[in-house]
């Protein structure tokens, strides 16, 4: 393949398309004038150079679309300024906006790194991360600043086109990637075929005649090789020289360099000895090497868009239309115009637009695709639902609770995005071990090469290309990187968001398990058993004034009085000065009175309760009752009994966890001693404690640590952020109302304890198979470079075992995708399903 830099001799040297004779402008590019088609096409170029990204030029393998099309697409990009558009994929952090973008028109690695470094140079861009294997990139910016729009048109200018995230989109790019891998790597199996034939021919016939010269046949077969292996190394060969380049550049030793050494010398080295024909060539060792290495990355880029397949499936769900009820009757409308409290119709087989309560009708709602739960959901009247469910049997009208953006699909695709994207340990530090090993790789092979030239010239440089070969750090790179997408994306299949990539390491490491009771061992959905009035107040003005004090309360219990006022449809009364204490309860003012609910110690303060009310909340605790009291401040006037239900599988987790390894499982709750130790009867679970406050919980936590131990926090995420942020991993379920909580570093979607035994197999599997990959890549490294040094390894050895080790780890990764995983907590009607 011609050079870039000649492209400006017979066509536009941005565009490559053919120059028009009446316009002759120039501009000196890499050390040489160029010729342009057209002022859109010099205007482009000299945006790219007068940027100091000229580079740009010298790595591209591929063309740019034409600058005829800029000017349109620049038209169009104010639209994406709208606040309303922005609305469906811009996100407020702060003072800052962050927005997943899908690149189009990336060609190679240049590509990408091009478009980074024009990102990065923009006034007002604070960060940006993009991915290769995906072409997703996340921007955050300063609106005070920059525009979304000014930052859609730098990417223009230089040539690509930038556009939210669109998961439809985003399979056509994976697709067409997935054709040029194919093509390339099929392009070096024919090629490679070619080379071959007449290397095995020569093993087997012999290079001389009698005579001693290379008889003709040889002599044409070389040059034949010699032909193909240029061809091989210009077009599927040619990213092993860009990517060194790349790295050159950037002052960084890549797992590139070695291997495009390793090739450039046996390629001069082959055309040397082609040309006097005398010495060995090395055609048959490129040949295999290219073709090998290609295969291994195209193994390597299905495992990786595999694993990325979770986020394209949650982007999927969500539609893009709703059907809104107002006054005027049906309409429909964008999902980015819904506002919280509009009504919304979902009829049979149409997804939920966004989260919401049911108004009116009772249906069954297929949520699989978010949770793993295998069979529908029946929800009804004031119950809430998804966005993303699919809605089974009857029509029903529901009320918006969030905008799309807060939606709990667009939560998880964040929290998957976020887990997908971020490095674990192993592979941060894998990937700093892959460049010092460079380092030490090109000084063994200097070294080689001087020895070797003093003892046998001849082998010196067979010798050296088989060390640069051979222990080129391609499988210890892949090691980890690819393990690790493959296991967080296995985890979504099983309904288990891994929100930061090392808490699958820590989860697989911990030997101490916490667990919340409300919402966690317990579905965390009490209901009213019954109302004990005293003194003036009636069972309706009790629930009023509970449903008032806590009617933006979160916790299961403020939601359980709530519920019980609106089904008795009490009056309505609002509550003013909130006071919310964590874990304890609320206090307000309604009725011209200063009204405490929860627990007994709380609303009853200092006073001591009477013998009746004593006895009460004695029997109602001991009978595993929650009990919450509401005071008025001179004297207790209702006790509110509520119960939960345990979820099911609970003995048999902790059998899964005892078997995997836990040695200590406790439950810390801030209910009462009583109802802790009524749940945990007949449970394997070493110790329950009641009575905790926050403070209390992260205090246990830290003395389990300070012993040495590393603890797992399996809480609700809602009074429990302190001990979720303070345990070495933290664990709890993704409900609508927790799913925000950024403390929790892994979530549980479905409401099925099994999935903490499945994530606690499937974390201690990927670990196994990462230390499986390193072991194995830096053992044979270990063995291979002296083997190499000493010319034990011909150069076609070194190319097939260094292939081999990369093809390796990256087929060991891929056994996660099919491995089996604990799934006998639950009965066999209620297991989950994956997420196909």
């Amino acid at each position: 393949m011609a050079s870039t830099a000649t492209q400006g001799d017979s066509g536009c040297f941005h565009c490559g398309l053919p120059l028009d004779p009446g316009y002759d402008a120039t501009l000196p590019v890499l050390g040489a004038p160029r010729a342009f088609c057209c002022p859109g096409c010099l205007t482009v170029c000299k945006t790219i150079v007068d940027a100091g990204l000229d580079d740009y030029y010298a790595q591209r393998r591929d063309k740019a679309f034409t600058a005829d099309a800029v000017p349109e697409l620049v038209r169009r990009l104010g639209y994406y300024d709208h606040p309303k558009v922005q609305k469906s994929f811009v996100r407020e952090q702060g003072g800052s906006r962050e927005a997943y973008l899908l690149l189009e028109n990336i060609r190679c690695a240049a590509c990408l790194w091009l478009n980074e470094q024009v990102l990065r140079g923009l006034d007002g861009v604070l960060d940006i991360d993009l991915d290769y294997a995906s072409h997703h990139a996340r921007v955050r910016w300063d609106p005070a600043r920059i525009r979304l729009s000014e930052i859609l048109e730098s990417i223009a200018s230089i040539g690509y086109v930038a556009h939210p995230y669109d998961p439809a989109r985003r399979v056509e790019l994976q697709a067409l990637q997935r054709r040029r891998s194919n093509e390339r790597l099929i392009f070096a199996g024919v090629i490679g075929m070619v080379v071959m034939h007449f290397a095995i021919a020569g093993y087997v016939m012999g290079y001389a005649d009698e005579t001693g010269p290379l008889s003709l046949w040889v002599r044409i077969g070389r040059w034949t090789s010699l032909f193909a292996v240029t061809v091989l190394l210009a077009y599927p060969g040619q990213e092993f020289f860009i990517g060194a380049w790349r790295d050159l550049r950037r002052r960084r030793l890549g797992m590139d360099l070695p291997i495009a050494l390793g090739l450039g010398f046996a390629y001069l080295g082959s055309l040397h000895a082609t040309w006097f024909q005398t010495g060995e060539v090395y055609f048959d060792s490129i040949a295999m090497f290219v073709f090998l290495v290609l295969l291994a990355r195209r193994i390597e880029l299905r495992g990786r868009t595999r694993a990325a397949d979770a986020l394209d499936r949650v982007g999927r769900i969500t539609p893009q239309m709703a059907t809104r009820v107002d006054a005027c009757g049906d309409s429909t409308v964008p999902v980015v115009d819904l506002r919280p409290g509009d009504r919304v119709r979902v009829r049979p087989g149409e997804a939920v637009p966004v989260d919401g309560r049911i108004l009116s009708g009772h249906s069954g709602f297929d949520e699989s695709l978010l949770t793993g739960e295998a069979l529908p959901v029946t929800r009804g009247v004031g119950e809430t639902v998804v966005g993303g469910a699919c809605n089974v049997d009857q029509p029903v009208l529901i009320e918006v609770l969030h905008d799309s953006g807060d939606s709990t699909a667009a939560e998880i695709h964040r929290l998957l995005t976020r887990g997908l994207g971020e490095a674990p340990r192993y592979a941060v530090l894998a990937q700093r071990a892959a460049g010092w090993f460079v380092g030490v790789v090109l000084v063994i092979a200097t070294v080689t090469a001087g020895l070797w030239l003093w003892l046998d010239p001849a082998a010196a440089l067979p010798n050296t290309i088989a060390v640069l070969i051979v222990t080129c750090p391609c499988a210890l790179a892949l090691a980890t990187p690819v393990a690790a997408a493959i296991g967080v994306g296995r985890l979504a299949d099983q309904g288990i968001l891994a929100a930061r990539a090392d808490a699958v390491e820590g989860l697989a490491h911990c030997d101490t398990f916490a667990f919340d009771k409300t919402g966690t061992l317990t579905f965390g959905e009490l209901a009213l058993e019954r109302v004990e009035c005293r003194g003036e107040l009636q069972r309706e003005q009790a629930l009023a004034i509970a449903a008032a004090l806590e009617r933006h309360s979160e916790h299961p219990v403020g939601k359980a009085l709530c519920q019980a006022a609106a089904a008795a449809k009490t009056a309505h009364l609002t509550a003013t000065d909130l006071t919310n204490a964590p874990g304890l309860g609320v206090t307000g003012r309604t009725l011209n009175r200063i009204w405490r609910i929860g627990k007994p110690e709380f609303a009853l303060g200092p006073s001591t309760p009477d013998a009746e009310l004593a006895r009460h909340i004695t029997t109602a605790q001991d009978g595993g009752g929650l009990v919450v009291v509401l005071h008025d401040g001179a004297t207790a006037l209702a006790v509110f009994v509520l119960r939960d239900r345990l979820r099911p599988g609970i003995a048999g987790l902790f059998r899964e966890l005892r078997r995997g390894g836990v040695r200590r499982i406790a439950v810390l709750s801030g209910d009462s001693q009583a109802s802790v130790a009524h749940c945990v009867t007949g449970l394997a679970v070493d110790e329950a404690h009641g009575d905790l406050s926050p403070a209390d919980k992260l205090r246990w936590i830290r003395g389990a640590q300070q012993d040495g131990a590393r603890v797992a926090m399996v809480g609700d995420g809602i009074n429990d952020a302190p001990t979720l942020a303070a345990a070495d991993v933290s664990v709890s379920f993704a409900h609508a109302t927790a799913l925000a909580q950024v403390h929790s570093g892994l979530l549980v979607l479905g409401n099925g304890l099994d999935a903490i035994a499945t994530m606690r197999d499937l974390a201690r599997r990927i670990e196994r198979n990462i230390r499986q990959n390193l072991a194995w890549a830096a053992g044979y490294n270990l063995l291979a470079l002296p083997a190499a040094a000493l010319g034990l390894v011909p150069p076609w050895g070194a190319a097939i075992g260094m292939s081999l080790s990369s093809l390796l780890v990256v087929l060991n990764a891929l056994r996660l995708r099919q491995a089996k995983v604990a799934d006998s907590t639950e009965p066999p009607g209620d297991r989950k399903k994956p997420i196909t």
